[in-house]
């Protein structure tokens, strides 16, 4: 009787370790400001964005660097080597606190607070918060994309 409970307790024990140490699911269509979008994390290689997104739609080289932008379905991405960028135009991506596109301006001013800086640009006004900025369309006051850096270059000009 001894062995068949020291061997429950491993199997046990074995079973929980497992379900610990199992991969988030990062398919999640979560923003994730300086971090990730959905299962597009920002630092992960080339490799690996073809393997999580396939193949893109279409692919733009971005003038004077060695990086290109690569659009899939409601993203965009920035990467030379690694994805150092991404841009989420679809409302199914959401902030934690449920900011998206198409959400009120004054909804995401509440829930980011001040931003770093305010750059209006035509029709669009960018609020930046340093590892997320939001492009407000200034006609109907709702997000149009949201963006993702380790730190966002808005500010510097």
């Amino acid at each position: 009787m001894t062995v068949v409970r020291a061997t429950l307790a491993t199997l046990s024990i074995l079973a929980f370790g497992a379900c610990a140490t199992a991969p988030p699911n990062l398919n999640d269509d979560m923003i994730i400001p300086g971090e990730r979008v959905g299962n597009v994390e920002l630092g992960m290689s080339l490799a690996e964005l073809f393997a999580v997104k396939g193949t893109p739609h279409k692919t733009i080289p971005i003038a004077g660097t060695g990086a290109t932008s690569y659009n899939y379905d409601g993203l965009t991405v920035g990467a030379d080597d690694k994805v150092y960028w991404i841009i989420a135009r679809d409302a199914r991506f959401r902030t934690p606190a449920g900011v998206a596109k198409g959400s009120e301006q004054i909804f995401a001013r509440g829930v980011y607070g001040t931003p770093r800086c305010v750059v209006t640009r035509g029709d669009i006004t960018v609020y930046d918060y340093n590892d997320v900025y939001f492009e407000v369309d200034n006609d109907t006051g709702k997000v149009s994309q949201i963006g993702i850096q380790k730190n966002t270059q808005t500010c510097n000009g």
